[in-house]
């Protein structure tokens, strides 16, 4: 395929961004197993779209035999004078490097990897995925890099949980227990393989060491320390026929002359670090990849291979049976098919570099004197370096890309080699291909047998054991993060399982700094409680709330505590007497004015029976849902609810109806300017309002039948005038006024 060109802030790759590269002259993707993901592309600056390519950019391009594709960001460009630049991109994972990660712990694979998602600072896009499930205890105890934390430094993921391999998987980080599969696929002699080279060497091997200490006594004299018994064996010493011995000077460990017992503790630390188990080799092979040709075409999916998989090696003529990973692809993306892949051990890790450092620091910094006869030694070897042949090497292009510094004429034949490229400095006893035991990176690590400095100056050293005369650094720590010292800020901390010692008189006490510690603080804490105890009057306890007084509403009077405030706020108050002025609700819907008797409330439901009056003696009372009035605590009559009242309306059923009584055992009286009767609140008819008036009315006075017993006759009435008087509708007074 044609790789394409997206916007640094591009997320989703879905449209072909700002256009395909398709005068790429080549474009490769390198990928090792936990370690770089990187691809390096050759572009004519001739080319469509050259002028977009920029720094931050975003290449999205095939990396295997399967159609994923994978964005790679843009960070280094070069500028040739032939037409043809050499742009470099990383995989986007390697923004997780500029990611820092806060302080956090967890106790398993999973939730650590959650736990540095959630603690990031700064833009992560990324999600986290593992099928690992072991448990061990996880914890990030400074700010951090996240890509750091998940491999190439003591106490990363990779550290604690593996183990394990790495899938950058675009915008997923996936961590499994086994990338790879065991595919069965076997690499032949006469069926697929095309070239193979294995080299074992025995040149640098050794099975046991006799270490020695040389120096000089006060009297300036030669002085050499060393074991009564002095050599010290590898566990694989009993593997060959005879023994590999090999002198160890380990004087520049020391700054004075050691003990037996430290140098033989010194001794038995370089082996555990640096004794190999069996004869180092490699194997290197080149093969045709059966899954691309027409004869397996039907079959392929079970030839196809990718970075993490298992495969078997055979050759008979060399004696080669090998089965081993694959650690290494550069996957051609134009061609679409592999240039390269590399079987075995890996070489390059995401822990490697701290591994390397390690090892290294733990061969003690050198005194001085060390640091000269260093000095001198490597002045000695550079300028009397005769001989040797230079050789440039160039690319398909004709162009410049290595420098060769060898012991023989040819590459093939090199045994002592010097290589400069792009990528850094490495120095091998092994030929052209390495190993290279020593090698400075333009990535930033430095690998080392030995390292000899005068000073080192370091924001942090993380190592096992360290000896300096002077150590400039920021923050110092043991290698698991347990314990500290930020020399900043002057804080340290110190793991429960360190041992101090105090001594008293001839005797030597040695506890562990957590009963040390918590020895020293209960006997402070108990001095303190005694001294404050005796101190700690009621004054001094109304002092420390008060602020010595300077804080209102609190006082102190006659041995008694007194609370003044306009705003208490409490759940539940009980008190013999409460004086206060106003009692309200939060909300101040509802209040009780206790110096003018005022009560206000949106809603009252009370039981019981409520009382007022005056001081003429008239009271209400409200008591079992009526109202009674009083005078003298004489009944005069009562407000109630009457139900099932019967009436009947012209002379029709005797019908019922719930009413309200108005009762009264003298007057009832109404003194109101208008009467108004409604038939109900909800009707649409006016109001019948009482009008006060006199007026006369003729109106029936008398009726009388005639006829016989059976009723069969006729009725009369007679009639008078009468002057009637009404108040707001209520008759007050009549007479007659023409009398019948």
């Amino acid at each position: 395929m044609k790789p394409v060109l997206y916007e640094a802030a591009e997320t989703e790759f879905v449209s072909n961004g700002i256009g395909r590269l398709s005068d790429a002259v080549s474009c490769t993707v390198l990928e090792e197993r936990n370690g770089q993901y990187e691809l390096e592309m050759e572009y004519p600056v001739s080319g469509i779209h050259y002028k977009e390519l920029a720094e931050d950019r975003i290449i999205l391009a095939r990396h295997d035999d399967t159609s994923d594709t994978q964005p790679f960001r843009i960070y280094k460009i070069s500028r040739p004078m032939k037409g043809i630049v050499t742009v470099y991109a990383r995989h986007i994972s390697y923004q997780l490097s500029k990611v820092v990660v806060l302080p956090c712990a967890a106790n398993s694979c999973a939730a650590a990897l959650q736990e540095i998602k959630q603690h990031s600072q700064g833009d992560n896009p990324f999600t986290m995925w593992t099928d690992r499930n072991l448990e061990a205890n996880f914890k990030v105890t400074v700010p951090s890099a996240f890509r750091s934390l998940l491999g190439g430094t003591s106490g990363s993921i990779l550290d604690v949980y593996g183990p394990g391999e790495y899938e950058w998987d675009r915008w997923t980080v996936k961590f499994h227990a086994a990338r790879g599969a065991d595919t069965g696929v076997t690499i032949r002699y006469g069926k697929n393989l095309t070239d193979i080279k294995k080299t074992t060497d025995l040149s640098d091997l050794w099975t046991g060491i006799v270490p020695y200490w040389s120096g000089t006594d006060d009297a300036d004299e030669p002085v050499v320390v060393m074991l009564e018994n002095p050599v010290i064996y590898s566990p694989a010493a009993s593997n060959y026929a005879y023994k590999l011995i090999i002198p160890v000077d380990l004087s520049s460990g020391f700054e004075q002359q050691p003990t037996v017992e430290q140098l033989r503790a010194k001794a038995e630390a370089y082996v555990r670090n640096n004794a190999q188990s069996r004869i180092p080799e490699s194997i290197d092979i080149s093969f045709v990849a059966l899954w691309q040709t027409a004869e397996y075409k039907n079959v392929a999916p079970l030839q196809r291979l990718r970075l993490c998989d298992t495969v078997s090696v055979y050759h008979t003529g060399l004696g080669i049976e090998s089965t081993g990973k694959i650690v290494s692809v550069t996957y051609n993306v134009l061609l679409e098919r592999y240039d390269k892949m590399t079987i075995g051990e890996a070489r390059t890790h995401l822990s490697d570099s701290i591994k390397a450092i390690s090892e290294t620091a733990t061969k003690e910094l050198p005194t001085t004197s060390a640091m000269q006869q260093a000095i001198k030694k490597a002045t000695n070897l550079i300028t009397g370096g005769h001989g040797g042949h230079v050789i440039l090497s160039t690319n398909a292009l004709g162009q410049p890309e290595e420098i060769l510094i060898l012991d023989t004429e040819t590459v093939e034949t090199a045994v002592e080699v010097l290589r400069i490229n792009k990528n850094g400095i490495g120095f091998s006893h092994n030929g052209y291909n390495g190993p290279f035991e020593t090698a400075w990176t333009l990535d930033g690590n430095f690998v080392a047998d030995f390292i000899t400095t005068g000073s080192l100056n370091a924001s942090l050293i993380d190592t096992g054991v360290l000896n300096a005369s002077l150590i400039t650094t920021g923050l110092l720590k043991d290698k698991t993060g347990n314990n500290y010292w930020n020399m900043d800020t002057g804080e340290f901390r110190l793991a429960s399982t360190v041992s101090v010692s105090t001594t008293d008189g001839q005797s030597v006490t040695v506890q562990t700094l957590s009963q040390y510690m918590q020895g020293i603080a209960d006997d402070a804490a108990e001095d303190a409680v005694d001294a404050y105890d005796e101190e700690l009057t009621q004054q001094a306890v109304f002092n420390k709330l008060t602020n010595d007084g300077e804080t209102q509403g609190i006082y102190l009077e006659n041995g008694k505590l007194y609370l003044n405030a306009t705003y208490i706020k409490t759940g539940t108050l009980s008190a013999n007497i409460i004086t206060a002025g106003i009692l309200k609700d939060s909300k101040n819907k509802n209040s009780w004015n206790l110096d003018t008797g005022v009560l206000t409330a949106s809603n009252i439901s009370a039981t019981g029976s409520f009382t007022c009056g005056d001081s003429n003696g008239a009271s209400l009372e409200m008591a079992d849902g009526k109202i009674t009035g009083y005078l003298n605590n004489r009944q005069y009559g009562q407000i109630t609810l009457a139900t099932h009242v019967d009436y009947r309306y012209k002379n029709g059923p005797v019908q019922y109806k719930d009413a309200m009584v108005l009762e009264s055992t003298d007057m009832f009286l109404i003194v109101t300017p208008y009467l108004a009767v409604r038939e109900n609140w909800y009707n649409s008819y006016s109001y019948n309002v009482g009008i006060t008036n006199t007026f006369g009315q003729s109106i029936v006075t008398n009726l009388s039948a005639t006829g016989n017993d059976y009723g069969i006759g006729s009725m009369s009435w007679g009639s008078g005038r009468f002057s009637l008087t009404f108040i707001h509708g209520v008759c007050v007074d009549w007479y007659e006024v023409y009398p019948t």
